[in-house]
C-alpha cells in the first residue's frame, strides 16, 4: 500500500516537473496545426482570386454565354418572363424572354450558378459597304440604362392596325414595294448626345433611312430625344456597340463614314419584322466572375462544353423554334486557368514536400527532448517498481496533454485567421485531419521511447552499428530513384488536386541527400582529425574525435538544415526563372519601349509620334485582313502584316526581334519572302510547298514561335516587307500599330503619357512595363512569390528549432565533458569550441548538400510542371539564378545557425561544474 502511494506521488511529481520541454512540444504542435489549417485555405483563396482575375480580365462580349440569330424575336406574351422585363412589355417581349429563361433553366447547375438572366436586343440595319447609316435598336430594358438629356423617350406613332394598313398600301402580294407609294408613318427614335452631335441631327428632325441601311421601304425616322448612359461602364454597352458613341471608319481612299445606332419604342419591334433583311438579335447570359471558383472551374468547363455542343431552340414565328448556337469565349480562359492552378499546386506541392517532412521530424525531435528531460524521473520510477506499462502511460498521458489542447488551439487560431483575412474562405472538415494527427504524435512518440535503454547518452541517438541502417538507407535511395523516374516520365497527375508522387519524390530526394551527408561527412572529418592531431592544443582533436564517435547531430537536424537550405535556394531559382521569363515575355509582347495600337492610323501618325519629345525612332506595322493564302490547291485566310524591316530592327534593337537576324524578308525585288507564325507554317507545310499570297507568288523565309507585338489573339499571321505591298495586293494596307523606341535617358512612362495626350482616347498606348504589370497583377504570380517567401521563413524557423533542440539534447554529455575539462584547467572558451564542433561538421555538409539539392530541384520542377502560365510566354522559362538572392539566402541560414549557436553557448555557461560532476558520479 505504501509502495503504491509512493509510486503515485512520484507520478504526480513527474508530471509537474520539467514543464519547459512539454511547453516546447505544445508550441510546436500548435504552430504546425495552425499552419496545417491556414495554408490550404490560403492556397484555395489564392487560386480563387487568380481564377476570377483571369475571367474578369475578359470583356463581357467575350466571357458571356452568347448567341446571335438573323431575325427579330417573335412577339407575344410569355408564360414566365424574368423579373427584370418591364411589365408593360410582357405582352410583346414575354414569349422571347420566357424562351431564353427556359434554356438557362435546362442548363447544368454549374452553368446556371455563374450566369445571370438573359439580356438581349434586336437591331435592324444592314449598311452598304463604306456607307454612313443609322441602325435601329429595340431593347425592352433600354429606358433603365439611359438618362434623357434633351427631349423625351420614343413612343409608337400609330397603332398596329394602322401600321399594317400602311404596309398593305405600299407592298404587293409578293411583299415588294409598290411604285409611287407614299412614305410610311414616321417612327420616333432617340440617339446618344454624342451621335446626334456627330451627324448633326436636331430634335424634331425627320430623316429617311433607305436601302443604304438595308430597308425594303424608305423609313422616316424622327429624332425626339438625346440621352447619355446611366453607367457608361455597364458591360451591356460593350455588346450594343455604336449606341453611346458613333462609329467612324474610313474607306480605302481614306474617306470617313459614320454609323450610329438609335433606340425606337420597344413595343413596335414586331411592326418592322419584314422591312429589313439585316435584322439580327443578340442575346447573352452575363457571367459573373465573382461566382467562379477554382474548385468548380473544371466542372464548369465540362458543362459549358456540353451546353455549347447541344442544339437549342428559341421561340419563332408560326410556332417553329429558331435554332440557336451559343458561344463562350471564357472556355479557353478556363482551360488556361485550370492549367495554371494545377501548375501552381504542383509546384507548391513539390517545393513544400521537404519542409512538411522536416516539420514532422522537428516535432518528433521536440518530443524526444521532452522524454530526455524525463529520463531521470523515469529511471527513478522504474527503480521504485513502476511497470513498463505505467511508464508508457505516463509519457502517453503527458503527450496527450502536450498534443490535444495545443492542436485544437492552433487549428482554431489558424481557422479564425483564415476567416478574418481570406475572402471567401470555406473551411471543410478535412482540414482537421492533419491537426488530429499532430495531436497524437507526442503521445505516440512518448509511448515508443518510454523504455529506451538507460545506457544511451541521448534518447535520439541512433544505436551504433545498426544492421538495419544500410537496409533502410538503400530502401530510401531506391524509392527516391523510382519516384523521381516515374514523375519525370509521366509528369504530374492533372486529374488529382495534389499529386502524391509530386510530394513524395522531392521528400525522398531530401532524405537521400540526408543519407549522403551522414555517410560522407565523417570521411572528410577523419582527414580533419588527422590534421588536428599534428597541431598543438586539445580542442580540435577532442571536437573532431567526439564528432566522429558520438555525433550530436542525428537525422532530424541534418534533414532540417538540408531541406531548409535547399528550399531557400530552390525558391530563389524558381522566382528568378519565373521573373526572368515574365520579363522576356512582356518585352516580346510589347515589341518596343512603347506600342501604340488603333483600328487605323492616318498617314501622318509616324511623323506625329516622332515629333514627341523623347521618341528616338518609330516603326509602323500595316495590316491586310483576311489575306488569301494558297498552298497548292489549299486556301486559307490569314492576317498579313507588313513592316519596314530596317526601321523595325532599329526600334527593336534592345528587344526580342520579330524577325530573327538570320531571316531575310527581301529588299523589294523578286518575289515576296514571308515570315510565318509556326502554327500557319506547320498547318500548310509552307517550308516545302509553293506559296501564293493574295495575287503574288511568294517564298518561305522562316517561321517563328515567339510572341509578337502586333497580335494578341490570333496566331494565324504572316509577315512581309512593306516594299512588296503593291505586288501582293491592290488594296492599301491599314496602319494598325506603331512601335516606338525611346531616346536614351528618356522615361518611357513620361513619353507614353505624352503620346496618349497627343493621339487621344482612340489610340491605346502601352509600355513593356505595362505588360509586365499585367503578369504581376495576377494573384497566382503574387501567390507563388508570397508562398515561396513564407516557405523560406518557415524553413528557417524549423532549422533553428532543430538546431536548438539538438544542442539542448546534447547538454548532458557536453556538461560532463566540460566539467572534467575545467577541473583539468581548460579555459572557458572550450565550451564554445565543443559546441562549434558539434554543429560545424554536419552543418557545413548539410549547407553544401542542401545548396546543391536546391540548385537541382528547379530542374526537376521545370521538367514536370509547365511554368508558362506564370510568365505568359510561348516557351517555358529557362533556368536562371539571381546571385544576390542566392547568396543572401545562404547567408541568412548561416546567420541563423550562428545566432542559435551563440544562444546555446549562453545556456551551457550556466552549468555549474560541481553539479555536473555529481551527476557523473551518480551515473
Amino acid at each position: 500500500m505504501t509502495g503504491g502511494l509512493r509510486t503515485r506521488r512520484l507520478l504526480r511529481v513527474h508530471l509537474v516537473a520539467g514543464l519547459g520541454a512539454t511547453a516546447t512540444v505544445a508550441a510546436v504542435v500548435a504552430v504546425l496545426a495552425g499552419l496545417a489549417v491556414f495554408a490550404p485555405l490560403a492556397v484555395g483563396s489564392m487560386l480563387d482570386a487568380s481564377t476570377r482575375y483571369l475571367v474578369s480580365s475578359l470583356s463581357g462580349p467575350v466571357r458571356d454565354l452568347s448567341t446571335s440569330i438573323a431575325t427579330i424575336p417573335v412577339p407575344g406574351a410569355g408564360a414566365a418572363p424574368t423579373g427584370s422585363l418591364p411589365e408593360e412589355y410582357h405582352d410583346t417581349w414575354g414569349t422571347w424572354d420566357s424562351g431564353l429563361r427556359d434554356i438557362l433553366t435546362q442548363a447544368p447547375a454549374s452553368v446556371r450558378a455563374v450566369h445571370g438572366d438573359a439580356d438581349y436586343y434586336a437591331r435592324l440595319g444592314e449598311p452598304a459597304r463604306y456607307a454612313s447609316a443609322t441602325n435601329v435598336d429595340f431593347d425592352p430594358r433600354f429606358a433603365s440604362r439611359i438618362t434623357v438629356t434633351e427631349g423625351r423617350l420614343p413612343q409608337a406613332t400609330v397603332t398596329e392596325q394602322e401600321w399594317n394598313v400602311a404596309l398593305d398600301a405600299r407592298m404587293d402580294e409578293n411583299f415588294r414595294p409598290v411604285d409611287g407609294a407614299e412614305p410610311l408613318p414616321a417612327s420616333e427614335i432617340v440617339l446618344s448626345a454624342a451621335s446626334a452631335d456627330e451627324v448633326d441631327w436636331k430634335i424634331g428632325e425627320t430623316r429617311i433611312s433607305g436601302d443604304e441601311s438595308g430597308w425594303v421601304l424608305p423609313v422616316p425616322l424622327t429624332l425626339v430625344g438625346t440621352f447619355e448612359a446611366v453607367d457608361a461602364s455597364d458591360p451591356h454597352w460593350a455588346r450594343e456597340v455604336g449606341v453611346l458613341e458613333p462609329s467612324i471608319a474610313f474607306d480605302p481612299d481614306g474617306v470617313p463614314y459614320v454609323r450610329t445606332a438609335a433606340f425606337a419604342a420597344p413595343e413596335t419591334f414586331g411592326d418592322f419584322a419584314l422591312l429589313n433583311a439585316g435584322a439580327i438579335t443578340e442575346a447573352w447570359y452575363p457571367l459573373d466572375p465573382e461566382k467562379v471558383t477554382a474548385a468548380a472551374a473544371p466542372q464548369l468547363l465540362a458543362d459549358l462544353r456540353g451546353f455549347l455542343a447541344t442544339p437549342h431552340r428559341a421561340p419563332g414565328f408560326g410556332g417553329a423554334g429558331v435554332p440557336m448556337s451559343f458561344q463562350a469565349g471564357v472556355v479557353p480562359t478556363l482551360e488556361a486557368t485550370i492549367a495554371q492552378n494545377r501548375a501552381l499546386v504542383s509546384a507548391l506541392a513539390m517545393l513544400v514536400a521537404g519542409p512538411i517532412g522536416v516539420a514532422l521530424a522537428v516535432l518528433v525531435l521536440a518530443c524526444r527532448l521532452m522524454h530526455e528531460h524525463r529520463r531521470s524521473s523515469l529511471d527513478l520510477l522504474a527503480a521504485r517498481g513502476a511497470a513498463p506499462g505505467q511508464l508508457r502511460g505516463v509519457l502517453g498521458l503527458e503527450g496527450l496533454i502536450a498534443g490535444l489542447v495545443p492542436a485544437a488551439a492552433g487549428a482554431a487560431l489558424g481557422l479564425a485567421l483564415a476567416v478574418a483575412t481570406l475572402p471567401g474562405a470555406a473551411p471543410a472538415s478535412a482540414l482537421l485531419l492533419v491537426p488530429a494527427i499532430l495531436a497524437l504524435v507526442p503521445a505516440a512518440v512518448g509511448v515508443a521511447t518510454a523504455t529506451l535503454s538507460r545506457g544511451r547518452e541521448r534518447a535520439d541517438a541512433p544505436a551504433r552499428r545498426s544492421r538495419r541502417r544500410p537496409v533502410v538507407e538503400a530502401g530510401v535511395v531506391a524509392l527516391a530513384v523510382l519516384a523521381t523516374a516515374l514523375l519525370v516520365l509521366r509528369g504530374t497527375d492533372a486529374t488529382a488536386t495534389v499529386d502524391p508522387l509530386a510530394v513524395a519524390a522531392p521528400l525522398l530526394l531530401a532524405l537521400v541527400a540526408c543519407v549522403l551527408t551522414l555517410r560522407l561527412y565523417p570521411v572528410a572529418l577523419r582527414s580533419v582529425l588527422a590534421r588536428e592531431r599534428s597541431r598543438e592544443g586539445f580542442l580540435g582533436v577532442l571536437g573532431a574525435a567526439r564528432a566522429l564517435r558520438d555525433p550530436a547531430t542525428g537525422v532530424a537536424p541534418v534533414l532540417a538544415l538540408i531541406v531548409g537550405v535547399s528550399f531557400a535556394v530552390a525558391s530563389a531559382v524558381v522566382l528568378s526563372m519565373v521573373q526572368t521569363g515574365a520579363v522576356h515575355a512582356a518585352r516580346a509582347t510589347a515589341g518596343a519601349d512603347i506600342q501604340l495600337s488603333a483600328s487605323r492610323f492616318d498617314a501622318e501618325a509616324v511623323a506625329t509620334a516622332e515629333a514627341v519629345d523623347g521618341v528616338a525612332a518609330v516603326a509602323r506595322v500595316d495590316l491586310l485582313r483576311s489575306a488569301q493564302l494558297k498552298v497548292e490547291e489549299r486556301l486559307s485566310r490569314v492576317s498579313l502584316y507588313l513592316v519596314d524591316r530596317e526601321r523595325l530592327d532599329e526600334v527593336q534593337s534592345d528587344f526580342p526581334r520579330i524577325v530573327p537576324a538570320d531571316v531575310s524578308l527581301g529588299d523589294g525585288s523578286g518575289v515576296p519572302r514571308l515570315l510565318f507564325s509556326e502554327e500557319v507554317a506547320d498547318r500548310i507545310d509552307a517550308a516545302e510547298l509553293p506559296v501564293h499570297i493574295v495575287k503574288a507568288d511568294a517564298a518561305f523565309a522562316g517561321a517563328v514561335r515567339e510572341a509578337v507585338p502586333f497580335t494578341s489573339s490570333s496566331s494565324s499571321w504572316v509577315l512581309a516587307d512593306v516594299a512588296y505591298a503593291e505586288q501582293i495586293s491592290d488594296d492599301a494596307p491599314i496602319p494598325v500599330r506603331l512601335l516606338v523606341r525611346v531616346a536614351p535617358g528618356a522615361d518611357p512612362a513620361a513619353v507614353a503619357a505624352e503620346l496618349r495626350e497627343t493621339f487621344g482616347a482612340g489610340v491605346r498606348v502601352a509600355t513593356s512595363a505595362d505588360a509586365l504589370d499585367a503578369v504581376y497583377a495576377d494573384p497566382a504570380f503574387a501567390g507563388l512569390r508570397g508562398a515561396l517567401v513564407a516557405g523560406v521563413l518557415v524553413c528557417a524557423v524549423l532549422s533553428a528549432v532543430a538546431v536548438v533542440v539538438t544542442l539542448v539534447l546534447g547538454t548532458r554529455p557536453r556538461r560532463r565533458i566540460l566539467a572534467l575539462l575545467q577541473t583539468l584547467g581548460a579555459p572557458p572558451r572550450a565550451a564554445r569550441g565543443l559546441v562549434a564542433w558539434e554543429l560545424a561538421p554536419a552543418g557545413i555538409a548539410a549547407l553544401i548538400v542542401g545548396g546543391i539539392l536546391g540548385m537541382l530541384m528547379p530542374v526537376l520542377l521545370a521538367s514536370v510542371v509547365d511554368l508558362r502560365p506564370f510568365t505568359r510566354g510561348v516557351d517555358p522559362p529557362s533556368y536562371a539564378v539571381d546571385p544576390l538572392v542566392l547568396l543572401s539566402t545562404l547567408g541568412g541560414f548561416a546567420v541563423v545557425t550562428l545566432l542559435v549557436t551563440g544562444a546555446a553557448l549562453a545556456i551551457t555557461r550556466r552549468a555549474r561544474v560541481a553539479a555536473v560532476l555529481r551527476t557523473v558520479e551518480e551515473t
